[in-house]
């Protein structure tokens, strides 16, 4: 029996000079709708500084580094400011009520996606005004699957040194991640915009998000989309986890349906 495919889209920094975390988060969720995941399935926590920031010289609009359209439109802001924090992700992520908002009500037969953009440390992954730690990542994780709270979970993190934020992710419990960087190394960030003096992306986000709205994923695994990755990112990417969930098409998550340039 399949179930529903539940989407948590997390930006974990603020300001003017961080715009491609927010931009990486606006883009993923526009493609999360494209694919008819509907809104109550999708999570989304910005800072939501951006897009009306007096800095942007296009006030109301958030550049995607895949096409240049607009892609905060419509973007459902359902934790920003200072909800924005490690305490709502973990509560949203395990579906408890206290994170205050819309969380992830998730059931067995359910796959769980997770998509993060941000900065990072040693075993950690900075929100604005806090951080998340490896510890409290992972044994959240591990108690889910204790609690049968999904079948598959696929977690995507752009972070500086965000293989360390995955120590002591259980092997046997069908999560597989993928993490921008080895525990050594930091993102880098790609495309420009003289227009408004920022970077609308970093070279992990651009590749994933890029093959997403241009793949067939009815033909790609996720282990195509690693490749596709790695050929992209100098930042030493990693999978982690289970082994064979990236032997799976992309389309057991997402339909979207696309010109096939990376299939």
């Amino acid at each position: 029996m399949s179930g529903k495919t539940w989407v948590l889209l997390v930006a974990g920094s603020k300001d003017w000079d961080n715009y491609r975390h927010q931009a990486n988060v606006c883009c993923a969720y526009q493609l999360m709708k494209k694919q008819g995941i509907p809104d109550e399935q999708i999570v989304v926590m910005m800072y939501d500084d951006i897009a009306n920031n007096p800095n942007n010289p296009f006030p109301g609009s958030i550049r995607s580094v895949v096409d240049q359209t607009n892609v905060y439109k419509s973007v459902p802001l359902d934790y920003t400011g200072n909800k924005v924090k490690s305490k709502n992700f973990l509560a949203v992520l395990r579906g408890d009520d206290s994170a205050g908002g819309k969380i992830i009500r998730s059931k067995k037969n359910d796959n769980i996606l997770i998509y993060m953009s941000g900065v990072g440390s040693d075993a950690n992954f900075k929100f604005p005004q806090d951080s998340l730690d490896a510890h409290q990542f992972t044994t959240t994780i591990n108690t889910m699957s204790d609690n049968k709270k999904y079948s598959k979970m696929v977690i995507f993190m752009d972070s500086d040194n965000s293989q360390s934020v995955f120590k002591g992710l259980y092997t046997n419990i069908h999560v597989y991640g993928v993490a921008s960087c080895d525990s050594a190394n930091q993102n880098r960030s790609v495309q420009n915009d003289p227009d408004r003096g920022i970077y609308l992306s970093d070279q992990f986000s651009a590749a994933w998000l890029t093959f997403i709205s241009t793949a067939d994923l009815e033909k790609a695994t996720f282990s195509k989309l690693f490749e596709y990755i790695k050929n992209k990112d100098d930042s030493c990417p990693c999978e982690i986890g289970d082994k064979e969930i990236p032997k799976l098409l992309i389309s057991n998550f997402l339909k979207l349906e696309g010109c096939s340039d990376c299939a």
